[in-house]
């Protein structure tokens, strides 16, 4: 969950009090696993076009909100794609060339679950990440057919006063 804090403290020039102002946000997801079988970028299309997007998944705790029956499959796509070029330069570690299809950027939380193992790039055509019926990742050929998983989610804002 990202949040954001910004404190700004005013003066009431008329009762000399001071006030805090503490505006913030957070994301919060809903999770919709979709039984239908397709390719990742057919089921991307999908997710935008009925959600949100394809799943990002930042924490366990959104594995465990996940609301989905028993997979019939070992796998489900999520919103994971590798860019094979960012490992070839600076990276370094081609872990950190995988991006969330709905920011287009790495993790802002440094949580990731690959499979021992994963990604592995099995015969240098497997950029698209799916979830494994236990959580993990792994990566996959994006043309194969899988379930994937779809999210949809706002970013609330609040803002806390106090008098002091």
């Amino acid at each position: 969950v990202g949040r954001k804090l910004l404190f700004t403290a005013t003066k009431n020039s008329l009762t000399s009090k001071m006030r805090l102002c503490i505006p913030s946000s957070y994301h919060i997801r809903y999770f919709h696993y979709v039984n239908l079988i397709m390719n990742w970028t057919d089921a991307q299309n999908y997710c935008r076009e009925k959600y949100t997007d394809l799943a990002t998944i930042d924490s366990m705790e959104a594995i465990n909100r996940l609301n989905r029956p028993p997979l019939s499959t070992t796998t489900a796509w999520i919103g994971l794609r590798d860019d094979p070029e960012a490992w070839k330069g600076t990276l370094k570690n081609y872990t950190n060339s995988w991006r969330w299809s709905a920011t287009g950027q790495t993790s802002k939380t440094g949580y990731e679950v690959w499979r021992t193992g994963e990604p592995d790039n099995s015969f240098s055509s497997e950029f698209c990440g799916f979830m494994n019926s236990d959580g993990t990742w792994s990566d996959k050929d994006c043309f194969l057919l899988s379930p994937f998983i779809c999210y949809t989610g706002k970013e609330l804002f609040w803002s806390v006063d106090w008098s002091l």
